[in-house]
């Protein structure tokens, strides 16, 4: 029988209280587990596709009368959000010619001032025989709606901020919407002062003014998911090769020597 000095039976003793402390130790040890995965923004908001189409409007149609020592001045309003462009159409017929219908040729201008400050204007002669004529303005404002998607806890709720255009204008451009179009049409007829009568009958010229425009409606498409068919919000599996086996961590207390 092999005899133990006392000093090497202190370390047997010792050495089995730590195999004792490691084995409870490494039976009540758990990996710590992963943060669940959270969506984008982790506020539970879901994305969905925003739908541009683009539309046509028009305001009414202005027929006036213009004389030729008072110029006809108006403004009016566009009542649609994201205004890609605004047209402006006037044409008259000259209601007084002479001379084969070739002389005495009224010219109108039209005068456009636009919400952005920009001021438009052009004179025409009206044409000899027919006596017509037509001034046409586009204006291009540039806008283009800044996001492709939008933001919501649910569909309903991403439905009713496009609805809402006056809280969503992250979606939506005002810069013309409800703003003031200052528009003038004058005219110099064709008549000289010379000839009195003619001159005098001349008082000015009807005229029709079209105003029409293009848009950007938006609609709500379906929401956007991530090209993986994982789910965003299971964890992923536990890696058990994290949880170290009994004997190394026997091993790695310094003991195993006594085994």
């Amino acid at each position: 029988m092999i005899s133990l000095k006392r000093n090497d039976k202190i370390i047997i003793i010792v050495a089995i209280v730590i195999l004792v402390v490691a084995a409870v130790g490494v039976a009540m040890y758990q990996s710590p587990k992963p943060p669940m995965n959270t969506p984008s923004g982790s506020t539970g908001e879901k994305s969905f596709k925003i739908i541009w189409t683009e539309r046509n409007g028009s305001l009414d149609t202005i027929s006036e009368f213009v004389g030729k020592k008072t110029k006809f001045g108006t403004a009016v309003q566009i009542k649609e959000w994201n205004i890609e462009s605004v047209t402006f159409n006037l044409s008259w017929t000259d209601d007084k010619m002479t001379f084969l219908k070739r002389r005495g040729l009224d010219r109108l201008t039209l005068e456009v001032t636009t919400p952005d400050g920009v001021t438009f204007t052009e004179m025409k002669t009206s044409a000899p025989i027919t006596g017509q004529g037509n001034i046409t303005y586009t204006k291009l404002t540039g806008v283009r709606p800044p996001q492709t998607t939008i933001n919501a806890p649910d569909e309903a709720d991403a439905k009713a901020l496009l609805k809402d255009k006056a809280k969503a204008k992250t979606y939506y451009d005002d810069s013309w919407y409800g703003k003031d179009i200052k528009i003038n049409v004058s005219v110099k007829v064709g008549e000289s002062p010379i000839r009195i009568l003619r001159y005098f009958l001349d008082k000015g010229n009807s005229f029709e003014l079209e105003i029409t425009y293009k848009y950007l409606d938006a609609s709500l498409g379906a929401e956007i998911t991530k090209p993986t068919g994982e789910d965003p919000f299971s964890p992923p599996p536990e890696d058990d090769s994290e949880n170290p086996p009994y004997i190394s961590m026997i091993i790695n207390t310094g003991c195993g020597r006594y085994i």
